[in-house]
């Protein structure tokens, strides 16, 4: 079962599409930022922790505020948040629905004006 899971993942990848995912860089320090948010510790040493991760994050997204509407037909809260994650130098790069990718950027933003 996990090898099945392992094959979607991977075929998934293949299939970046603009139209419903945006791809995205995380920095390391930005993944600690965001893993703040969380009541627990995580611990992200390879791009499916971090995809498991952002889709965590992403349960509590507010998908009816400003902005974050606009994105998708019908106008409802997406099932997945989180399409895939590649492994680079000094970070991840990850393909996300762009509204999640809006909803990180803030929360980026509060941590970084809390500084």
């Amino acid at each position: 079962m996990a090898t099945y899971a392992a094959a979607i993942d991977t075929a998934m990848s293949r299939q970046y599409n603009p139209k419903t995912s945006m791809r995205v860089k995380l920095k390391i320090e930005q993944l600690n930022a965001l893993k703040q948010q969380l009541p627990f510790e995580v611990v992200l040493d390879h791009p499916r922790d971090v995809k498991g991760f952002l889709e965590i994050l992403g349960h509590d997204m507010p998908w009816n505020d400003a902005g974050l509407t606009k994105f998708g037909e019908p106008i409802k809260r997406p099932n997945r948040v989180a399409f895939s994650v590649e492994s680079t130098e000094d970070g991840y790069i990850c393909d996300v629905h762009p509204a999640f990718a809006w909803y990180m950027s803030n929360m980026l933003d509060k941590n970084r004006s809390r500084d």
